[in-house]
């Protein structure tokens, strides 16, 4: 270890590790509740609460979202090694998280307000009126639309056209204020776990290990809650149980950092003007293996978010959800992508421990090949599902996409705390906060992917875009193959040794 762990160990782990992964637990079970409810509210009927969109729309808007999302962090890695440092990024992006899930309760909220004062039933003035609910500029025809269905229940227009520009508004803003939270809180938080740790220690794969199993402890208790109180109870409980996560997180991060993390992040460790433009040439060269498994992050990316777009709309729409006489949840399904990396994670991380012991680990970027090859075979799955179910006949069973799931599990564990461990190892010292949220970039740029991939399911087919996936996954895990042992000489760092847990 670099330091003297403040506040000590536990398990051979600093406790600010722990407290930085129960924080991210939080953060994660807020956002990942969001996102699995955005696109079931966004196609939702307004009658039934939803915003009644078209499918190729809210799955665009779903992935803008989620890319730009997962790119902010730059711009949080950026603050917070010149100007604020990681703890006070941290604690404002808490704060901007928790007021954001507050907002995307505005569609039920505002509208009962503005019914106790007028005494109107506004939403079921909107339903009548037959128009998508969520824009805070809507067009000539829909505003006529709005105020011919006002006249007709004899509610004033204006204060319906006024109270549907303000649900728009407030919860286009929340998902703004939500974006603008995870900026300053994701790489500020992987940072000083980094911080913990010299470059040579074995722990610190493991380290992250223990952070991303938060996240998915985090991920999986958002499906069974916020999904099952937003799918079955109503839209606004579920995004409300989302807030209330972050809080209870942000809550325990500020009753223990002071002891547990001390110093670290406090202070902004800003670089040396242009030290970028003074690096070694093993510095440039680490930056560049960063930069080639960030292309391949890429295509992981936008293969791995369609959980949550077009998987999600086609576990709505064409699966057979039936346990018995229950039907499962949408939101539940995405459960077992979750619980499939939680249980994998800890075998594999002693399997790279035992294998790191031999001087035999794989190094990064074999297993980012690994991951691309097993999330492909996961579309292999539900590809031939579709191919043996068509439209109009028995719906598939929902035990093809539960094994895609899986695959998806399983890539998740060899690839994300790899990734990230990796890029905060091989970059330089005093740009790590800005490397880790510059990563994130990859994830944003797959997940912009993701919408435009996911719209072309109502255009094309299922079956094309699924085997398509499949086929570009194999490609691209082939081909990082081939690439690793050029990639590890640019790491500077024997092959075995890369990214071992």
């Amino acid at each position: 270890m670099s330091m003297q762990a403040p506040g000590g160990t536990w398990n051979g782990y600093p406790k600010g590790v722990y407290l930085l992964s129960f924080t991210e637990l939080w953060e994660r079970f807020s956002y990942y509740g969001m996102l699995a409810l955005l696109v079931l509210f966004l196609t939702a009927d307004t009658a039934a609460g939803g915003f009644g969109w078209d499918r190729p729309e809210a799955l665009k808007l779903y992935g803008f979202y989620t890319g730009f999302i997962f790119s902010a962090p730059i711009i949080g890695g950026w603050l917070a090694n010149n100007h604020w440092g990681e703890r006070r990024c941290i604690l404002t992006g808490g704060l901007l998280l928790v007021a954001g899930h507050a907002c995307l309760a505005a569609p039920a909220v505002l509208p009962w307000i503005a019914g106790q004062l007028t005494g109107a039933d506004l939403h079921a003035v909107w339903v009548d009126a037959g128009v998508p609910l969520g824009a805070p500029f809507p067009d000539a025809a829909r505003v006529e639309r709005l105020a011919a269905a006002a006249r007709a229940a004899g509610i004033d227009a204006g204060t319906t056209e006024l109270v549907y520009r303000l649900v728009a508004l407030a919860f286009l803003g929340g998902l703004t204020l939500i974006a603008s939270g995870t900026a300053l809180l994701k790489p500020t938080i992987s940072s000083i776990i980094g911080r913990f740790f010299d470059a040579g220690d074995e722990r610190r794969d493991g380290a992250f290990a223990l952070f991303f199993v938060g996240i998915y402890i985090g991920g999986l208790s958002a499906n069974f809650i916020v999904g099952f109180l937003g799918e079955r109870v109503a839209w606004h409980w579920g995004f409300s149980a989302a807030g209330f996560g972050m809080a209870l997180g942000l809550c325990a991060y500020l009753l223990r950092q002071r002891a547990w993390l001390a110093d670290l992040g406090r202070v902004a460790v800003r670089p040396e003007r242009g030290a970028l433009g003074n690096l070694s040439a093993e510095e440039r060269a680490r930056i560049l293996a960063i930069l080639v498994q960030g292309l391949f992050t890429i295509a992981y990316a936008a293969a791995f978010y369609q959980k949550g777009g077009l998987l999600t709309l086609f576990a709505r729409e064409q699966l057979d959800r039936g346990v018995g006489s229950l039907e499962v949840p949408v939101t539940w399904l995405l459960a077992i992508s979750t619980g499939t990396f939680i249980l994998v994670t800890p075998f594999l991380t002693r399997l790279w421990r035992q294998l790191a012991l031999r001087g035999r680990d794989p190094d990064s970027a074999t297993k980012l090949a690994w991951g691309l090859l097993i999330i492909g075979a996961g579309y292999v799955f539900i590809a031939f599902a579709v191919a043996h179910h068509p439209p109009g006949g028995p719906r598939a069973s929902w035990g093809w996409l539960a094994l895609t799931y899986v695959c998806f599990g399983i890539g998740d564990s060899l690839v994300w705390p790899t990734q990230i461990s990796m890029v905060s190892r091989l970059a330089p010292p005093a740009w790590s906060t800005f490397f880790v949220g510059a990563w994130y970039i990859t994830i944003g740029l797959g997940s912009w992917l993701t919408g435009y991939i996911g719209a072309l399911g109502y255009s094309w087919g299922m079956f094309p875009v699924f085997a398509s996936l499949a086929l570009a996954l194999g490609v691209l895990g082939a081909l990082l193959w081939c690439l690793t042992p050029w990639l590890a000489k640019l790491s500077r760092e024997p092959r075995a040794r890369a990214a071992g847990a």
